[in-house]
């Protein structure tokens, strides 16, 4: 019997080796890769919150605010360098904020481009444009089409939309009910709650939204992400930043096994010193990437940690080196196996590239 059980943890340990996997973590090994490059770091007041897509010919589109209106960039070398910038979306109000904008390529090869414009009192509304891809990466742009969220006083905010096993669409956006604005200086400490809106018809309409975590029970469930797993499994990934002044942020984890339909209670998953947005990928070998601001040594800047159990459990976050304080990031696999992503920093407003590179050759067994 000894003997067996000394051939069962051999095997174990040997799978853990050829995983590249870290014994005590079940951590694969993913690293910064080797290229770089500058988006746009003449922004005249403001540039921040990008999104990130791999077009069908490889080629990488982002989106991202800048002053009053949405900017987009191709670059058709993996990043290293980016083309000129053209105006999507404008407001004629100056004082709308226009809300973070994503980008997704639907399963029927056109862009999915949402954002949440919004005035004082900054009760956003989710929107979307969608965009028809042309000959060269010439991509058309339809009007905007804005969102009803029933039952939220004071407006939601919108993250990337994925396209679930199914076929259906699901937004994941974050919403305030309270009787007070959700301004940052005005709420006061007001959570809010992390709902999904869910579309069966390619995103024309968006007819039912769940609750993933409910602000009323007094804990703050803020901006979020989802990615789908290849069996099905949705994991969405939920910022809460204290409401005491520290600062301190946190990341939580809900999953769900019916296209959205329910989910689990939100788990505390990390618990780092800051958090902003999530962003998530899904490695060629199976493991999940989160990246998002953080400080590490002390410096406030970008940080990304990997897990192989569907977001239960991370490795320690690793800093990216973009620098700034960075609170929005966009990633998108491309079709080398790497990772593509987009940042946005502080000080001064820019937006940056980097890459990440997936060093691991098989994955383990996702969490039941």
């Amino acid at each position: 019997m000894a003997k067996i059980w000394f051939f069962v943890a051999a095997l174990f340990v040997i799978s853990l080796v050829v995983c590249g996997c870290n014994s005590v973590n079940l951590i694969c090994n993913v690293s910064i890769g080797p290229s770089q490059g500058i988006i746009n770091h003449n922004c005249s007041s403001y540039c921040g919150t990008p999104g990130l897509v791999t077009l069908p010919d490889g080629n990488l589109l982002t989106a991202y605010e800048q002053d009053i209106g949405i900017t987009t960039q191709l670059s058709i070398d993996g990043g290293a360098t980016w083309g000129p910038s053209s105006t999507v979306y404008t407001v004629a109000n100056p004082y709308i904020a226009l809300g973070y904008p994503s980008l997704t390529l639907l399963p029927n090869g056109t862009l999915f481009l949402g954002f949440s414009p919004a005035l004082p009192p900054w009760n956003g509304v989710p929107t979307y444009i969608i965009g028809t891809i042309g000959a060269g990466d010439v991509i058309t742009w339809s009007a905007p089409v804005s969102i009803s969220t029933p039952g939220w006083t004071e407006g939601c905010w919108a993250s990337p939309v994925v396209h679930l096993a199914n076929g259906n669409l699901l937004w994941p956006v974050w919403c305030y009910n309270n009787a007070e604005s959700p301004s940052p200086s005005s709420t006061g400490g007001l959570p809010s709650s992390s709902t999904v809106m869910l579309s069966t018809d390619g995103g024309l309409t968006w007819p039912k939204q769940v609750i993933v975590g409910n602000g009323d029970n007094g804990y703050d469930y803020d901006e979020s992400a989802a990615v789908v797993y290849p069996n099905g499994d949705i994991v969405m990934i939920i910022r809460h930043t204290d409401a005491d002044g520290s600062g301190r942020g946190a990341w939580l984890r809900s999953k769900s096994t019916d296209n959205g339909n329910t989910w689990s209670a939100p788990l505390l998953v990390v618990n780092n010193t800051a958090v902003g947005r999530p962003t998530l990928a899904l490695l060629p070998s199976g493991g999940l990437v989160l990246l998002g601001r953080d400080k590490i040594e002390g410096v406030q800047s970008t940080g990304f940690g990997t897990s192989w159990d569907e977001g239960l459990t991370f490795s320690h976050f690793t800093n990216l080196g973009v620098g700034g304080d960075d609170q929005y990031d966009a990633m998108s696999l491309l079709p080398d196996g790497s990772i593509a992503v987009v940042t946005a920093n502080g000080t001064p407003t820019s937006i940056d590239y980097r890459n990440l590179v997936d060093l691991c050759s098989s994955a383990l067994e996702p969490s039941k």
